[in-house]
This record gives C-alpha cells, sequence and structure tokens, in this order.
C-alpha cells in the first residue's frame, strides 16, 4: 500500500526514475530511497523530503559550477567569499569575529583561513587601535585586482546558472528560500529560548 502519494503522482515518479536513470544516477538514487522511505516512515512527509532533497542537491551542482574559477584561483568559496566581504569593508577593515558571522559558506577555521589568504599576500590583518584585543582584515592591493579579475567571470557564470528562469520565476525562488531560511532560523531562536 503506497501512503501520501496518489496514483499520478506514482505514475510521475516512475516516469522521473526512468528519465533520471538515463541522465542523472544520483537523482534516480535520491528518488528510489524516497519511494522505500514514504512506505516505511509514518513521519516520511514527500513534499518536504523532496524540497529538501532538490536544495541540497542544486545547492552542489551550482557550487561546483561557480566555484571552478576562484578554484582556478587557488581559492576555495570560503576564501573568496572572504574577500568579497573585505571588498566592501573598504579602508578600514573587517574584525575576524564579525568575517566569520558574515560568511555565506561553512564558517570554517576563520584564523587559518585569513592565514592562508595572508600568505598570498591577499589580506592582511591589523590590530584595532582601540582595542589591541580586536583583530582587523583587510584587502590588500594584490587582493582586489585578483577579485576584480574573478568577478565579471563569476557573475556571468551566476547568469549562465540562472539562465534556465526567467525574471518571475527567480523572484519566486529567492522569496522562498528566503521566507524558508527565515522560518528555520526562527524555530532553532524559538527552541533555543526555551531551553
Amino acid at each position: 500500500m503506497v501512503r501520501n502519494i496518489s496514483e499520478r503522482r506514482l505514475l510521475m515518479l516512475k516516469n522521473r526514475l526512468q528519465i533520471a536513470a538515463a541522465v542523472d544516477r544520483r537523482e534516480h538514487h535520491y528518488l528510489d530511497r524516497m519511494n522505500c522511505h514514504n512506505r516505511d516512515y509514518e513521519e516520511f512527509h514527500w513534499p518536504s523530503v523532496e524540497a529538501l532533497l532538490n536544495l541540497i542537491y542544486t545547492f552542489d551542482v551550482i557550487h561546483a559550477r561557480v566555484s571552478r574559477k576562484a578554484d582556478a584561483h587557488g581559492l576555495s568559496m570560503a576564501a573568496f567569499n572572504v574577500l568579497m566581504i573585505l571588498s566592501r569593508c573598504e579602508n578600514k577593515g573587517c574584525p575576524m569575529r564579525e568575517l566569520s558571522e558574515l560568511l555565506l559558506v561553512t564558517r570554517a577555521n576563520i584564523t587559518g583561513l585569513v592565514d592562508s589568504l595572508e600568505k598570498k599576500s591577499l589580506v592582511e590583518r591589523t590590530t584595532d587601535k582601540s582595542d589591541r584585543r580586536i583583530c582587523i582584515a583587510r584587502l590588500t592591493k594584490k587582493g582586489e585586482a585578483l577579485l576584480e579579475a574573478i568577478l565579471p567571470e563569476h557573475y556571468r557564470v551566476v547568469r549562465e546558472v540562472f539562465a534556465g528562469l526567467n525574471k518571475t520565476e527567480k523572484a519566486t525562488l529567492s522569496a522562498l528560500l528566503t521566507k524558508l531560511r527565515r522560518s528555520v532560523q526562527g524555530a532553532r531562536e524559538t527552541r533555543g529560548k526555551g531551553k
């Protein structure tokens, strides 16, 4: 007995599995697992699991495509993100703690990340004049030049990645992702207060 899936949904799944088998082994694997788990777990909620897997898988595919240019310059996406953040801080730089909070990617060891960028002469560190306990990271001229060399291609690739969506679809996707992120953040904050 198939629970929570209409016959039409099941037929759609079978069609997707056939297409996926020819095109994408990973997608096929996860759709197959979803089908099994839907039968085995009462808590399983097909639309939620499907959305989560699509979100994670799509991020992985996009991340791999977008990170190539940074990789070609010996930068991880976290390092590229640090350079982008510092480029908005102008000459004043950014405290290391704040830099860690602003990262869009996994919060890697920020000290090691800045160490690596400093060894490449892309970033420099100084001490805050008003509070010597605060370490400030700044983009160097070499870091600025590298970022300026990477950004045109980066933005071209980003545009290519989203070329399959029209402006309305991009706006809807962005709004839905923002809504989901804020919902998850709100749930986490609510749980944290309850402890």
